[in-house]
């Protein structure tokens, strides 16, 4: 009994001296964490002090807030804390619900679509050592998609041909993945999508077919959503046909390998079977250039340390979740200010030749093959772009504008919103 009793005062003076630390950790404030890479975003801000919150009891939720997101360690505790859950085992197959990518946004209701119900509903869908995002569609944005693209083309026609790109996700090619879910049918979606696109000067590449007649080769990372640049090479191929270019083959090309590479999929569902799978990162550098600029709001230009193709990754971006920063050093890659966009300049092209890419990040891997056709390219990520298409298309003086979006992006308000800011 005597021996229970000192047992039992260990045990209670250690789980005293557990909570005292955790409470002085919980106090060091430089020791706080401000970005995740695990999740990739950065973390709560320690909420600015108003009388308005204050009183309504909201200031105090933002700080518990901050308190918990920003805990010392985090990305430790975190990890431990899926180590020991993965002890409890997984099938072969396991359906995750939650939102979508940072590219579609969070999926949720969305006013006037047809399909507000079944949009409710996300989530990842992994079979062995492979994660699939699902799409699903919303009609109403789907429609709007076509008509900006109408809208685009109408506003460019004399001025530049408008190509549209809608790249599906990597689930359109695997039949046990699209019978076993209730995901929307991408080449349904994109089908429809093309067929509201009726403008004479825009043109609709197939992606989906480019793709699909390579479906077994390495199009999409398994822990990622984005598709891989070799996925991205044969919708360029594609596009060049539309746009009477001759596509360069892959052997053209200086090739590089990132390795270790763990991507937005395994962030979200820390699945086992992904981290033991991690991706490797391929990368086609273009003979014509590889160097970047960006360019900030105030006008000025700058040369970019990192290029088209960054070819340091490995050195630069440690971490297993940004080697997909290779291509274009990231989706807007800063200068000493806030970038606008960027372009690059081929000098062994002399005839004033000129594309303006459209893109969120499925296009970050698509823009070094674009390099070797024209003497000017110019890249606009729409999210962080606050201007008009026909002006930039003025100011360029671009022959080419191409809208390249993953499906999912078609069907997320945000973005269609964003689009729909940059066109009208």
């Amino acid at each position: 009994m005597e021996q229970k009793n000192i047992f039992n005062k260990i045990m209670i003076s250690l789980f005293c001296a557990v909570m005292v630390l955790g409470f002085l950790l919980g106090l060091a404030f430089f020791l706080r964490p401000e970005h995740s890479e695990s999740e990739k975003r950065d973390l709560t801000d320690f909420p600015t002090f108003t009388f308005a919150t204050f009183f309504s009891g909201e200031y105090t939720e933002q700080i518990s807030t901050w308190f918990a997101d920003t805990y010392p360690f985090r990305e430790g505790l975190i990890a431990a804390n899926d180590a020991i859950m993965s002890l409890k085992g997984f099938g072969s197959e396991q359906f995750h619900s939650g939102a979508s990518s940072v590219e579609g946004g969070q999926q949720g209701p969305q006013e006037g679509g047809e399909d507000v119900k079944v949009e409710t509903i996300a989530g990842y869908y992994i079979t062995g050592d492979t994660a699939y995002e699902m799409y699903y569609q919303n009609k109403a944005n789907s429609e709007r998609y076509s008509a900006l693209i109408n809208k685009a083309a109408e506003r460019l026609d004399g001025k530049a041909k408008v190509y549209s790109i809608v790249v599906p996700l990597a689930y359109a090619y695997n039949d046990r993945v699209l019978q076993k879910t209730d995901a929307s049918d991408p080449k349904a979606a994109i089908d429809g999508m093309y067929a509201g696109i009726t403008h004479q000067n825009a043109t609709c590449v197939d992606a989906y077919g480019a793709l699909s007649a390579h479906k077994d080769e390495y199009l999409y990372f398994r822990t990622d959503h984005h598709w891989t640049a070799l996925g991205a090479y044969y919708a360029y191929t594609a596009y060049c046909t539309d746009a009477g270019l001759s596509a360069h083959p892959l052997s053209y090309y200086e090739k590089m390998e990132f390795a270790g590479f763990l991507g937005t999929l395994y962030s979200h569902t820390k699945a086992p079977a992904l981290q033991k799978n991690p991706d490797v990162v391929e990368a086609f550098v273009p003979q014509g250039s590889n160097t970047l600029y960006v360019h900030t709001a105030d006008g000025q230009r700058q040369k970019f340390t990192g290029g088209v193709v960054r070819k340091d990754t490995d050195a630069m971006y440690v971490a297993a979740a940004s080697k997909y920063n290779c291509f274009l050093t990231s989706d807007n890659p800063s200068g000493t200010t806030q970038s606008y966009y960027c372009s690059i300049e081929n000098p062994s092209i002399t005839d004033g030749s000129a594309v303006v890419l459209v893109k969120e990040s499925f296009g970050n891997c698509f823009a070094p093959f674009l390099v070797d056709h024209y003497q000017y390219v110019y890249v606009i990520d729409y999210r962080y772009f606050d201007g008009d298409i026909v002006d930039f298309v003025n100011m360029t003086g671009a022959d080419h504008v191409i809208f390249l979006n993953n499906i999912t992006a078609t069907s997320a308000s945000p973005r269609v919103g964003e689009i729909e800011a940059l066109v009208n």
